[in-house]
């Protein structure tokens, strides 16, 4: 009997450890003390492993160097559907933006070029950080329309969100 009333006691901690643990936000449901003694029975016999990092680059700069050069990087680290817009040229009576969220069964990859590589292209990339704590980074060749944006957001970790081809 004692024993099962340290359990009882135990399980509201065993659960605040294991809801620090997860990855997604869930909303909070009370538990009578009975439900939760199974996780915490098991959160006991379950060995004890140190926790991974959250995000692999912390910091955006190193996130970027990796993610225009690392496609897998680029695969886990893009959003789905990612927002994905174009000018199209040929529009009547001018041309316009055109909108869509591209599922990332068909984004074509890279989905975005290596920043290492643009300078030997002519091109040039300036990153800007956004009021609300968004990253964005442009790429264009100068003097020309060529130019594209590119919208990072933390989502915990850094994850492409938009791009915008605004070359005509």
């Amino acid at each position: 009997m004692r024993c099962r009333r340290s359990l009882v006691l135990l399980a509201p901690v065993f659960s605040l450890a294991l809801a620090a643990c997860t990855q997604a936000p869930q909303a909070s449901q009370p538990q009578p003390a009975e439900a939760a003694a199974p996780a915490a029975q098991a959160a006991a016999a379950a060995p004890a492993t140190p926790a991974a990092p959250a995000c692999l680059h912390e910091q955006f700069d190193t996130f970027l160097k990796h993610f225009g050069n690392e496609i897998a990087l680029q695969e886990t680290a893009t959003a789905d559907p990612l927002r994905d817009s174009y000018v199209d040229a040929g529009a009547e009576p001018e041309p316009k933006t055109v909108e869509k969220q591209l599922p990332l069964a068909e984004v074509e990859w890279p989905v975005m070029p290596d920043p290492a590589t643009l300078a030997g292209r002519g091109r040039e990339m300036t990153v800007t950080a956004q009021a609300d704590g968004q990253m964005q980074v442009l790429m264009r060749t100068p003097d020309t329309s060529d130019q594209q944006v590119y919208t990072f957001a933390r989502t915990p970790c850094w994850t492409l969100v938009s791009r915008a081809d605004e070359s005509i």
